[in-house]
C-alpha cells in the first residue's frame, strides 16, 4: 500500500503532468468515476427502487409525467443535477444553493413565514411569498403562486441569476464550477463533453427535481388496499374532503388531480389554477411586481401581475396538499398558522373584506364557491387528521435525495473532492484523509444508506486523519467530517 504521506500533493501532481486541465479529463483517461450512491426508496407500495438506471420511481398506477423532448430524464443528469441542487457556488454570495430554501425536510419547501427566508447576500425576494414545494412538480402545469413560469429549466436558469434567489454572475458560476475537477467528468457524461453553460445546468437541476415523486403516504397505502394505514378519524376526514354535495366540505373542487375530483391514489392535490378565497389577503408594499392594485396599494396582485388582469388581482394557483402538514405556516404569504386554522377560514365562507376586515368593502372577486359550510368542531379535526395523513415520511427520509456531499472523482484509489483526498477506497477498513482545512478538534461520522449514524469520533487534526472503520459493515456509507472552520460529506465503500 503506498505511503499516506504520498496523500493529496502525489494525485494532483499526477493530475498536472498531463497538461491537460483535470476538469477536462475524460473517465477513460482517468479511470475515474463520479461517486454515486443509489439509495433504496423504501415503500409499503413496493415501488422499485431509486438506481442509476432508474431515477424516476413512479409509485403502482401512477401516469408517467410530462418531460420535455429536449430533456429526457437520464441516471447521469440525475446525478448532475443532485450536486448541482446543494452546490454553493451556483450563488453569488458562495453560501447559498437551492436547498436553503427548498428543504427536503419540509418537502422541499421553505419552513418559517414568507419574510423569514432570503436568498444570496441575505436579499430576499420581491414579493414576499412563500416557498413553493418541490415534491410531485413534474406534474404541474404552471409553477409558483401567480404562474408567471412556465417550465422547470426556466425557474432554474432565473433563480441562478435573480436577485433574492441565488444571484450568481454566470461567469464567475461557469469558472467556479470548471474549477472542481468531479463536475468535468460529470458534464461530459451527462452531456457528452465537459461544456458548463446555463442551458445545461438548468437542465440538469430540473431533471433532478422531476424524479421528487411522492405517493407513499397512509392515503395512497388507504387507497390501494391497506384499510389499516388510517384511522377513524382520517377516514371520515376523507370522506368530507372529496364530498362536493351540500354538506361535504368540498375541497376537491379544486385540491383535485389537475381537474380529476376522484379519489384515487395518483392525485397531486392540485388544479393548477388561480381563486382568490379570501381565506387570506397578502400584503405587499408596492403591490407585488408593480401591478396597480385599486383601494390598497399593499395589496399582494397575485395571477395579475401575469395577465394584467384586474379580474386576476389576489388570485393565487391552488396549492398541492401533499406534505401539507409538515410545511406550514400557509398561504402565498404565510400568514396562516395551522392547518386547523385554514379549515375555520373556509368553514367561515372566508374573509369578507379585501383587507382582512379594517373596512367592510367586500371581495369583488372572491370565488362563488367560498361559502359558509357549516361543518362541526368534530368535523373539522376529522379534516385536519386527513391533510395530516397525505405526509410521505418516506420521500422525506429519501436518501438520493439528500445532499450527496462534495463533488468527487476517484483516481488510483483515492477519493478527491475539492481540497480534500481520501485514501484507499473502497477501504478494507482504515481510511486516511489529507485536507488543509481540517485543523484541531474534527468530529467524523459515517452514515449508512438509510441515514443511520453507524460510526462516530472526535479526533484532532492537523490535517491528516486516520480512521479505523474495522467494526463496521460492509456497504456505501458517507463520511462527514465537521470542524469549527469546515465541513464535508465523501461518499466511502467499506470492503473487508
Amino acid at each position: 500500500m503506498p505511503s499516506f504521506s504520498v496523500g493529496l500533493s502525489r494525485v494532483f501532481s499526477s493530475i498536472r503532468s498531463r497538461r491537460v486541465a483535470p476538469y477536462l479529463l475524460l473517465p477513460v483517461a482517468l479511470l475515474a468515476m463520479v461517486s454515486f450512491v443509489a439509495f433504496r426508496h423504501p415503500s409499503a407500495l413496493s415501488s422499485p427502487a431509486h438506481s442509476l438506471s432508474n431515477p424516476l420511481v413512479l409509485p403502482a398506477g401512477w401516469p408517467a409525467p410530462p418531460v420535455p423532448a429536449d430533456n429526457p430524464i437520464t441516471a447521469e443528469k440525475f446525478t448532475l443535477g443532485r450536486y448541482l441542487f446543494y452546490e454553493t457556488a451556483l450563488s453569488g454570495d458562495g453560501k447559498t444553493s437551492c436547498s436553503s430554501c427548498h428543504d427536503v425536510y419540509v418537502s422541499f419547501a421553505s419552513a418559517g413565514s414568507a419574510g423569514s427566508h432570503s436568498g444570496a447576500f441575505g436579499v430576499q425576494s420581491k414579493p414576499a411569498r412563500m416557498v413553493p414545494r418541490l415534491e410531485n412538480v413534474a406534474y404541474d402545469t404552471v409553477l409558483t403562486w401567480d404562474g408567471h413560469i412556465q417550465t422547470l429549466e426556466d425557474q432554474v436558469a432565473i433563480a441562478v441569476q435573480k436577485k433574492g434567489d441565488l444571484q450568481g454572475d454566470t461567469t464567475v458560476v461557469f469558472a467556479n464550477l470548471a474549477a472542481i475537477p468531479a463536475y468535468g467528468v460529470m458534464f461530459t457524461r451527462a452531456f457528452g463533453d465537459p461544456a458548463i453553460t446555463l442551458d445545461r445546468i438548468a437542465k440538469a437541476i430540473a431533471t433532478f427535481e422531476r424524479c421528487f415523486i411522492s405517493g407513499n403516504s397512509p392515503y395512497d397505502q388507504y387507497v390501494s388496499g391497506n384499510t389499516s394505514a388510517m384511522d377513524s378519524s382520517s377516514i371520515r376526514g376523507m370522506n368530507l374532503f372529496f364530498d362536493t354535495t351540500k354538506g361535504g366540505a368540498k375541497c376537491a373542487e379544486c385540491h383535485n388531480n389537475l381537474g380529476n375530483q376522484g379519489l384515487t391514489s395518483a392525485n397531486i392535490f392540485t388544479d393548477n389554477n388561480y381563486y382568490r378565497t379570501g381565506t387570506f389577503e397578502p400584503s405587499q408594499p408596492g403591490a407585488g411586481y408593480g401591478f396597480p392594485t385599486p383601494k390598497d396599494s399593499n395589496l399582494d396582485a397575485g395571477r395579475a401581475a401575469v395577465t394584467g388582469d384586474s379580474a386576476d388581482i389576489g388570485k393565487f394557483r391552488t396549492p398541492s396538499l401533499r406534505n401539507v402538514a409538515i410545511r406550514g405556516p400557509y398561504g402565498a404569504d404565510g400568514t396562516v398558522g395551522s392547518l386547523l386554522q385554514i379549515i375555520e377560514n373556509y368553514n367561515a365562507g372566508g374573509g369578507t373584506s379585501f383587507d382582512s376586515g379594517i373596512t367592510t368593502i367586500r371581495i369583488s372577486n372572491q370565488d362563488p364557491r367560498i361559502k359558509p359550510l357549516g361543518l362541526t368542531s368534530a368535523q373539522m379535526l376529522d379534516l385536519e387528521a386527513f391533510l395530516n395523513s397525505l405526509t410521505d415520511v418516506s420521500f422525506i427520509s429519501n436518501q438520493a435525495f439528500r445532499d450527496p456531499g462534495a463533488p468527487s472523482i476517484v483516481e488510483d484509489g483515492y477519493v478527491i473532492a475539492n481540497n480534500l483526498s481520501l485514501y484507499p477506497n473502497p477501504s478494507t477498513g482504515v481510511v486516511n484523509i489529507e485536507c488543509p482545512d481540517f485543523t484541531g478538534s474534527t468530529n467524523a461520522s459515517l452514515i449508512s444508506e438509510n441515514g443511520a449514524t453507524v460510526w462516530r469520533q472526535t479526533l484532532n487534526s492537523d490535517g491528516k486523519l486516520r480512521l479505523d472503520f474495522s467494526g463496521v459493515a460492509n456497504g456505501s456509507y458517507r463520511l462527514v467530517l465537521h470542524s469549527s472552520d469546515a465541513r464535508q460529506t465523501i461518499p466511502i465503500v467499506l470492503q473487508h
